[in-house]
């Protein structure tokens, strides 16, 4: 054991040299495991010292590895995979419930109402419950299956099947028209519209999609009327909506049960297609696999049954 941790390189340094070289960026390696982008620097110089090769090619906005760096990576990685999931299997994680992440919204508002008809039909599978509004690492956060914005981010060992498209519409309740109608996108330039603030989208890697690329998308070239209320949330964002607060954009199809209830209706018919959509990814590490498959399939059924009524 002595002979082997001389070979071995600092291993502290080596789980920063993984978050680095997977993000592709010493800042957001920094942020993930709440250390500095300084501290990240002195782990993976460290590293390249015991080494004696540099590991990454540094660039102005971000880190590539060298031919040194992804031999590295892939041994590291498939390690540090092998660990985590002994890990998991011993200590039986939960009492074998399920895990599965989305943001705050999606969670709340489209995903809890059919865990629980989820689980009505197989009672015998237990599910945890993450709400992260953030990215998230399935394999490195040991969560089973995900609903994530988009197919990026994800490394290998990660399967991602196409949930259902995202578009994004003005919604309100039907308290706050109080009877009237809107027929122009520039007629909202008028209306009271809630923003996310910038701060919601530093945990992600998706484009922003906010008002100003709504109006960009509708020709509207006019300036926005100031954010009078905006959050860091989305699902506050939706709450607010509800209770008549002003307008907001929202996906219809996360939201189809709030829409189909006519609690939030369209304030107008003009919708902005992303074109990035949901995905379900699903760690092909789980310990879970028939649970998660059964999991899985409920949602992509349920997924296709409402697109299918949406269009009728």
């Amino acid at each position: 054991m002595e002979r082997l941790r001389r070979r071995l390189p600092p291993l502290t340094a080596l789980v920063v040299f993984e978050a680095a070289a997977r993000l592709q960026s010493f800042t957001l390696a920094g942020q993930e495991m709440c250390i500095t982008q300084a501290a990240v620097s002195r782990q993976i110089r460290q590293l390249e010292e015991h080494l004696g090769n540099p590991l990454f090619i540094r660039n102005h906005r971000n880190v590539t590895l060298t031919t040194a760096g992804e031999r590295l990576f892939e041994a590291v990685d498939q390690s540090l995979e092998t660990i985590a999931q002994a890990s998991t299997e011993i200590r039986g994680d939960a009492s074998d419930a399920v895990t599965i992440a989305a943001t705050v919204c999606m969670s709340t508002y489209w995903l809890m109402p059919r865990l629980d008809a989820f689980q009505q039909e197989f009672p015998h599978i237990a599910l945890r419950m993450f709400a992260f509004d953030r990215e998230i690492d399935l394999r490195a956060e040991n969560v089973d299956i995900a609903v994530t914005c988009g197919n990026d981010g994800q490394r290998h060992g990660v399967r991602m099947t196409h949930l259902m498209d995202e578009e994004l519409v003005p919604l309100c309740s039907p308290s706050y028209l109080q009877g009237r109608s809107l027929n122009e996108p520039q007629e909202l330039l008028g209306e009271r519209l809630l923003n996310l603030d910038r701060e919601h989208w530093r945990g992600f890697h998706w484009a922003v999609a906010d008002w100003a690329a709504w109006f960009d998308q509708m020709n509207v070239r006019a300036p926005l009327p100031p954010a009078r209320m905006a959050f860091n949330n989305h699902a506050q964002q939706i709450q607010a909506t509800l209770e008549g607060r002003g307008i907001a954009l929202g996906s219809p199809q996360m939201l189809a049960d709030l829409i189909r209830d006519r609690r939030l209706v369209e304030a107008l018919p003009y919708r902005y297609a992303t074109r990035r959509g949901y995905f379900l990814a699903v760690n092909e590490h789980s310990a879970r696999p028939n649970a998660v498959a059964q999991l899985q399939a409920w949602l992509l059924a349920d997924a296709s049954g409402s697109a299918k009524s949406e269009h009728f």
